[in-house]
C-alpha cells in the first residue's frame, strides 16, 4: 500500500492541536445536517438503523477512524422498518461539530429496498455490495470517510441517517449536488444512529463523553 506525502498539517500536528483547541466552542450544528431540514424533519422516524459496533451515542471503535488516525474501516450497520413501498434507501453520514459552517458528509451510498445490512466495510471505496452505490463526500472522494476530528476540539458525533425512497437516486447526486431538494420529493421514512469519536490534544483517542 503506497501513502501519498505527508501534508503540511501532518508535518506539524501542533498546528492541527492548536487549531483544535483554538476552535473547540465552534461547531456547525445540528441546523446543518440533513435531517433537520424542515421538510426531512417531518418524515416518519419508523427505520430502527444500529450497528453491532456501536451503540445509540456511544463511541465509534478507533478501526473505524480516518487515515492517519484509524484504519477507515466502515462500521457494520443494518436496519429494519423500511415501509412496503419504498424502492431504494440512502444512508447519509455527516458530523455536525466540525469547526465550520456547515456540516461535513463522510459518507453518502444508495442501495435497493432488498439489502437491509451493511458489513463492516462495506462504504469503503472498492468494497461495495452489488447493487450499492458509493456516492462522492465532502472530503472529495467516494465511499467511507471516518473520523478524524481535530485534536483537543472535543466530542464529535458522527450521524448517520438512513432514508425509505421511492426511487432510485440518480448516478450524480451529492450533498452539495441536489440531495436534499431530491430527498423532498422521494424519501418516505428515516433513521437514525449516531456514534462518537474524539481525540485529546496530543491527538490520542479517547472516550468521548457526552457533547
Amino acid at each position: 500500500m503506497t501513502h501519498s506525502a505527508a501534508s503540511p498539517l501532518q508535518r506539524h500536528p501542533w498546528v492541527l492541536r492548536w487549531a483544535g483547541l483554538l476552535t473547540r466552542g465552534r461547531h456547525a450544528g445540528d441546523a446543518s445536517l440533513a435531517c433537520s431540514d424542515a421538510m426531512l424533519a417531518r418524515l416518519p422516524t419508523t427505520i430502527e438503523l444500529r450497528s453491532t459496533d456501536f451503540a445509540h451515542g456511544k463511541a465509534m471503535a478507533q478501526r473505524q477512524a480516518g487515515e492517519g488516525v484509524g484504519d477507515n474501516r466502515s462500521p457494520a450497520l443494518a436496519w429494519q422498518g423500511l415501509p412496503p413501498q419504498a424502492t431504494h434507501w440512502l444512508l447519509l453520514c455527516e458530523d455536525p461539530d466540525v469547526p465550520l459552517a456547515h456540516a461535513i458528509t463522510h459518507a453518502l451510498a444508495w442501495g435497493p429496498s432488498s439489502l437491509n445490512a451493511l458489513p463492516e466495510g462495506a462504504l469503503n471505496s472498492g468494497h461495495a455490495p452489488a447493487g450499492v452505490t458509493l456516492a462522492m463526500n465532502g472530503l472529495g472522494r467516494m465511499g467511507y470517510d471516518g473520523p478524524r476530528p481535530l485534536p483537543g476540539h472535543g466530542p464529535h458525533r458522527y450521524v448517520f441517517q438512513l432514508y425509505a425512497l421511492d426511487a432510485m437516486p440518480p448516478p450524480d447526486l451529492s450533498r452539495e449536488g441536489g440531495l436534499l431538494p431530491w430527498l423532498h420529493a422521494h424519501a418516505l421514512a428515516r433513521g437514525r444512529l449516531d456514534g462518537l469519536y474524539q481525540r485529546d490534544w496530543r491527538g490520542r483517542t479517547v472516550v468521548p463523553s457526552s457533547p
